[in-house]
């Protein structure tokens, strides 16, 4: 009797999987840093190669048992993804400490190995699935991806309403669900049926025990001792006063008197006369980066304390400005413009869960700072709001949107940043009035690096914007611990300049470049080695430019909107350099983001190659599957590595069209998945030619590909001012095509596999799952180093490889078909 219900249970099961693998990047980016994101896709498809590896070396075991061994593994999975998730918090892994203790590499397999085990017990559920629908292959898969589809945009929307850390309890209840559809299929009629109802029951009643647990404050985060929220609970009189959390981050709002945040150091500033600094409440984002709110009671002069940082340098260029603030956060830069006299401040702001803390909890603190008249709050990813609007400003105002700490730390160096490219600044420029101003702040490192990398991408971005000489428009100051570039779009008068050497010289902060500064006026009170900023930005108003980034140690050629890394300052050129050094010490100078890609890109291709090889030695006894083996390798390999490399490519492609994050996650994760399962159920059900369906596949990727590379810039340039929704609709057209035919090639294999050559199919379903660790990995790698545009021609070639391995192993599957046929046939006649 076929199952009726297995389709839908694969959907669930599959839509789990996804969704805790969000879930788990969500948890571990508060545990840690975001950069364990990486490290959490390891683990998930490491997981699911594990399941397939595993199923193909018990083949004969399962044969005859399939569904026992997917309803046991059914079983298992809510108490995986609850128990699971619950021993992982209790590992005491600390990522700053990898290099100094050892003992931390056992933590870490510790969590390696803790948290694959769901993954591991989906991949089984999936493959076994295969077995018992041998015909529905696609039909299988189809299910298999639109859950997946459905899992990613329904783990979002659970984010605006749940914590992170409320997920696995969630989704263990929807594990549960599937569960109960497989025993009320599979078990028909029950054989025991009180042993099935007592083993649903306990299903369901783990995830609603821990669920009530977890709402009362067990299973909570165990947040790393290094980041910010950690260190200000540690505050005698520190209390929580509010939390909110989004897909975009969790914010913990934090009171204490203690808690004094400044864009940057003080120099000379009067106390006695001035008064001290007021009373703020931290918000703490991803417990990590601080925006500070400040008690406000409509009292400006209280804020003098915003003229001595290095921002404030622009308000002596611009009198009574309109003013544009990216990241305005707690309010602090908004105030600072308004103490500096500005007309009407623009406070654009990612998170919408920041102004909704203003407006209510936190009311009293910022004296209702968004709701007065000469402030506008506006909810919107800041580049993407100036492509949507043509409004033009005075000043525009970039702070430090990161925290001091992570920034010194380099776990930044993986995340993609449209703010910081030359194109970015470029625009920014052109939304400026013909005096206007642009001031980007950044913090500093040691060696340094940001504030060197900034000022390359301003004399870019001048360049880019017609300027035909960047120097006379371009300035820099620091302090201790951090810098800001200033572009103006006007050549710079003698008395913008003077005003750079006087508020420089009361302030005690470091010019490091003006028109017309001398050498005798750098590095004067916060006195480097040498003069490195001033050098460098000479080096980059000269002709030797090109000769400057390559013999600079740190990576500091600017970002691009093809390789939007900016926070990427690894050189591996200077890797020797570091070693010679600092020997063990060298990390946090090649950026802890690298490092864990580096890491995640090892473990994946070691793992990979057991799951691969070990198989390997074992299914070469068998006759059955000699022949083929080569080709299941490059074929899902090739599949696995292609399919990342779009998908990846295409999600940064749309997170700048997007403007928001979490759209761009959302609409491309769902939009592939299910496009690609309905690609794969149209695979199962036309007839015909197999063969000819792939190549063809194949050939509508590889030209929809060029024609995105072509065309895709420029469209979303011309759609820019599209409103939200119409961006979305527009996204999931591009995607849809392209999807579609991505679907095809991948059941088409399993389909062969299914034939004869069971051991075959859960190795072909492990192999893709390394190929898609290493893939999003390489991926990453490839568009860090050469761009997305050379990831999308790398994905059409490998998609050319697999059009080939394809048609060698649909010829090997028939050769041992028709010799199994015949040694059966020869069989029969002697008996």
């Amino acid at each position: 009797m076929k199952p009726r219900f297995l389709e839908p249970a694969v959907f669930l099961i599959s839509a789990v999987g996804i969704a805790y693998e969000l879930a788990l990047m969500r948890i571990f980016s508060i545990a840690q840093w975001h950069h364990f994101a990486y490290m959490i896709i390891s683990i998930a498809m490491l997981g699911f190669g594990a399941g397939g590896t595993f199923l193909s070396l018990a083949t004969a075991r399962v044969k005859g048992r399939e569904r026992a061994v997917l309803l046991g593994a059914a079983f298992l999975l809510p108490f995986g993804l609850v128990g699971c998730y619950v021993s992982s918090q209790c590992v005491p892994f600390e990522t700053f400490h990898l290099i100094t203790q050892p003992g931390q590499l056992r933590y870490l397999l510790a969590l390696y190995l803790v948290l694959s085990v769901p993954f591991l017990l989906i991949s089984v559920c999936i493959t076994v699935s295969f077995f018992l629908a041998p015909g529905r292959v696609g039909r299988v898969y189809c299910f298999t991806m639109v859950g997946s589809g459905c899992g990613a945009a329904g783990v979002i929307g659970l984010l605006h309403v749940a914590h992170p850390a409320a997920l696995p309890h969630v989704l263990a209840f929807t594990a549960a669900g599937a569960f109960l559809l497989l025993v009320s299929d599979l078990l028909r009629p029950v054989a025991n049926a009180k042993a099935s109802y007592i083993a649903v029951a306990v299903a369901f009643a783990l995830p609603i025990a821990s669920g009530w647990a977890a709402s009362r404050g067990a299973f909570a985060i165990r947040v790393s001792q290094y980041k910010g929220l950690s260190y200000a609970l540690q505050f005698p009189d520190a209390r929580v006063v509010a939390r909110r959390h989004s897909p975009l981050s969790a914010i913990t709002a934090v009171a204490s008197a203690q808690i004094r945040e400044t864009p940057g150091q003080i120099n000379n500033y009067p106390m006695s006369e001035l008064g001290p600094l007021p009373e703020q409440v931290g918000l703490y984002f991803d417990a990590g980066a601080v925006s500070p709110v400040n008690r406000f009671d409509g009292d400006l002069e209280r804020f003098a304390y915003l003229d001595y940082v290095t921002m404030a340098l622009a308000y002596r260029w611009v009198d009574a400005p309109t003013v544009l603030v990216i990241g305005a956060g707690g309010g602090t830069e908004v105030l600072g413009a308004l103490a500096h006299g500005a007309r009407h401040v623009t406070a654009v702001e990612v998170d919408p869960n920041v102004f909704d803390l203003l407006h209510k909890e936190l009311r009293g603190v910022s004296g209702g700072l968004y709701d007065r008249p000469d402030v506008t709050a506006v909810v919107a990813e800041g580049r993407g709001f100036l492509q949507s609007h043509r409004d033009r400003y005075d000043l525009i105002v970039i702070p430090a949107l990161d925290s001091f700490t992570a920034s010194s730390a380099g776990v930044y160096a993986l995340n993609e940043s449209y703010l910081y490219t030359t194109d970015a600044l470029a625009l920014y420029l052109d939304r400026l009035t013909p005096r206007g101003v642009l001031a980007i702040t950044r913090w500093l490192k040691t060696p340094p690096r940001d504030a060197l990398k900034l000022f390359a991408t301003a004399v870019e971005a001048c360049e880019r914007a017609g300027f035909s000489e960047p120097a006379p428009h371009l300035a820099c100051i620091r302090s201790w611990n951090n810098a800001t570039v200033l572009i103006s779009r006007a050549p710079l008068e003698a008395e913008q300049i003077e005003a750079v050497r006087t508020f420089c010289r009361e302030r005690c902060l470091d010019a490091c470049y003006f028109p017309g500064i001398r050498p005798d006026e750098v590095n004067r009170y916060t006195v480097l080695e040498a003069p490195i900023y001033y050098q460098t930005a000479q080096a980059m108003l000269s002709e030797n430019r090109e000769a400057a980034y390559d013999n600079a140690v740190f990576h500091i050629r600017p970002a691009t909107d093809d390789r939007p890394y900016f926070f990427r300052f690894f050189k591996w050129t200077s890797l020797p350099l570091f070693i010679r050094g600092m020997g063990s010490q060298f990390v946090p100078f090649v950026e802890w983001g690298y490092v864990t890609l580096i890491a995640t890109l090892i473990q994946g291709v070691v793992a990979g190659a057991l799951l691969i090889l070990v198989p390997l030695v074992v299914l070469s006894r068998r006759p059955t599957t000699r022949g083929a083996k080569r080709w299941v390798v490059l074929y899902f390999t090739g599949l696995g590595f292609a399919y990342m490399f779009l998908e990846i490519a295409l999600i940064q492609r749309l997170m700048l069209f997007l403007a928001y994050p979490t759209h761009a996650v959302a609409v491309v994760l769902t939009g592939f998945l299910v496009f690609s399962g309905l690609g794969s159920l149209f695979a199962d059900v036309r007839g015909g030619s197999k063969t000819r369906l792939v190549v063809y596949a194949v050939l509508s990727i590889a030209v929809l590909g060029l024609v995105y590379l072509a065309t895709l810039a420029r469209l979303f340039d011309a759609c820019a001012g599209l409103a939200g929704w119409a961006k979305i609709v527009l996204s999931v057209g591009i995607l849809a095509p392209l999807a579609f035919c991505m679907g095809i090639p991948f059941p088409s294999g399993l389909q062969i596999l299914s034939n004869d050559r069971q051991p075959l199919l859960p190795w072909a379903w492990g192999i893709n799952g390394c190929a898609s660790v290493v893939g999003a990995t390489l991926a990453t790698l490839t568009a860090i180093h050469l761009g997305f545009r050379a990831v999308v021609v790398a994905a059409m070639l490998i998609y050319g490889i697999t059009a080939f391995a394809f048609t060698r192993l649909r010829a090997a599957a028939w050769s041992t078909h028709n010799q199994v046929r015949v040694s059966r046939s020869s069989d029969v006649s002697t008996v």
